[in-house]
């Protein structure tokens, strides 16, 4: 028998949903000395881990809901130091690499032994550097979960495998000035990257300028970029300073790139090579000094063959290539990032809610988030707004999210994921359809909807605009 004899105890979590399996261990852990908090599941665990601070955390693999690895990864956001064993009655070679690389210390097959149990547990802990260390350690640096800011202070919120891959991207691209360019659905978080790659890099004490390119017509867009001179076009009553000016010293951020035309993809090229243009109607060169992050949710290597984007001008965007994750790839983060949304709106509203329903973490997690971490955060806003109790219940997510179609999905037969047409039905009318049952199926996400689509954001603007003037015309 391990008896401990530290002042403070260490703090044992453990994690099954069998109740004997559970009380058993604790009962026996609690006899040698140590702290012993029990759950029966992964969401109960992390409330625990809320509240007191966990030392070792000893968890089944599969539980319902969060399976025991998630469950670890989701740890390290509040408990950063937590040592780690898994049991699991499903042990093999993929478990334990898997384990491994998610730092487990041990992985314990079903049906466990005591004696195992305490010699898992005496090893760890003699893993452990001593706490003072530990503290040290620590104070540099903040939970997985926050570990970068971005610019304007928005965290970073997550601790999968996948999240925590992306932060290792951004500490090593961080501090070089080449252009990166991020790649990814809507609704993932691209812009909060670039934002921690300008907090983390040498430039950090210059701007960070932004621009939304879906957002602004050819024209107008051109002048945002490099500004114009006075009289350079109507409305042009002054000389104005474009934002590559404006991001002198600093990093520019090129939102849905792939939605600039190609005669202004020729004067963005040239930025990129040679760090000069001219504003609109002028003819002075001007030089600038900037880093430039581009982001789109397009395949630009298949829209530069197909001839919808300059192919010098994709090589030279894309130098440093970063995938950012689909929520989907992020499972283990869906807790966290749900507490994180229902904090801010807390904050915002004033409501003092005190959490979630039983079932409502679930059904999150069994939802594919085609909108991603976007459609995560209207969700919960949503939910907080409509909610009458102190608590989120299933009955204030999304249709979709609760697994119920909508009333005109289902009349329209959406669940089948089929249109039907008749012979002779115009191209425009099975586009409409194609825009409206994609938009209903993602709960009105015009972003996620136009990803699903294949097109770009600014394109579905503006099929909806021209949908809307046709309806106003009939």
């Amino acid at each position: 028998m391990n008896h401990v004899s530290t002042d403070a105890a260490p703090v044992i979590l453990i994690v099954d949903d069998d109740r004997n399996t559970r009380e058993s261990l604790g009962r026996a852990l609690r006899r040698d000395g140590y702290e012993v908090l029990v759950a029966e599941h992964g969401k109960a665990a992390l409330a625990l881990a809320q509240d007191h601070h966990v030392d070792l955390v000893l968890t089944d693999l599969k539980m319902p809901g969060l399976d025991g690895l998630d469950l670890i990864e989701s740890l390290k956001v509040v408990c950063p130091d937590v040592s780690s064993i898994l049991i699991s009655a499903f042990a093999s070679v993929d478990t334990a690499v898997k384990a491994v690389r998610r730092g487990v210390r041990d992985v314990l097959e079903k049906p466990i032994r005591l004696r195992d149990v305490r010699r898992a547990i005496k090893r760890a802990f003699e893993d452990r550097p001593p706490a003072g260390e530990r503290r040290r350690a620590l104070s540099g640096r903040t939970a997985p979960a926050t570990q970068h800011a971005s610019g304007n202070g928005r965290p970073l919120i997550g601790a999968s495998e996948a999240f925590l891959e992306i932060l290792d991207v951004v500490d090593r691209v961080a501090p070089a000035s080449s252009t990166a360019l991020l790649l990814g659905e809507s609704g993932t978080g691209k812009e909060l990257i670039a934002e921690a790659l300008h907090a983390r890099s040498p430039r950090s004490d210059r701007p960070l300028v932004k621009v939304a390119c879906a957002a602004l017509a050819e024209g107008v867009l051109e002048a945002e970029l490099f500004g114009n001179e006075r009289g350079a076009y109507t409305g042009a009553h002054e000389q104005r300073k474009g934002r590559f000016e404006l991001a002198h010293g600093g990093t520019i951020f090129l939102d849905e790139i792939g939605e600039i035309d190609l005669p202004l993809q020729v004067k963005l090229l040239r930025v990129l090579q040679e760090g000069e243009f001219e504003r609109v109607g002028g003819s002075t060169t001007i030089r600038t000094d900037v880093r430039v992050i581009a982001a789109t949710n397009r395949d630009l290597e298949a829209e530069a063959r197909a001839g919808r984007f300059r192919e010098d001008l994709f090589w030279r965007l894309n130098v440093i290539a970063i995938r950012v994750p689909t929520l989907l790839e992020r499972h283990a983060d869906i807790p966290l990032l749900a507490e994180h949304f229902l904090a801010k709106m807390r904050a915002r509203t004033g409501r003092q809610l005190a959490g979630f329903d039983d079932g409502v973490i679930d059904a999150l997690q069994a939802y594919r988030w085609p909108g991603n971490v976007r459609e995560l955060e209207n969700a919960i806003e949503r939910a907080v707004v409509l909610t009458r109790g102190d608590r989120i219940t299933l009955a204030d997510l999304p249709p979709a999210v609760r697994g119920v179609p909508s009333e005109a999905a289902a009349a329209a037969g959406a669940g089948s994921g089929v249109i039907r047409f008749e012979v002779g039905q115009s191209l425009g009318a099975l586009e409409r359809e194609a825009i409206l049952r994609t938009l209903d199926a993602v709960g009105g996400n015009r972003e996620a909807a136009a990803s699903i689509l294949g097109i770009g954001t600014a394109t579905l603007y503006r099929r909806l605009k021209e949908m809307e003037e046709d309806a106003a015309g009939e």
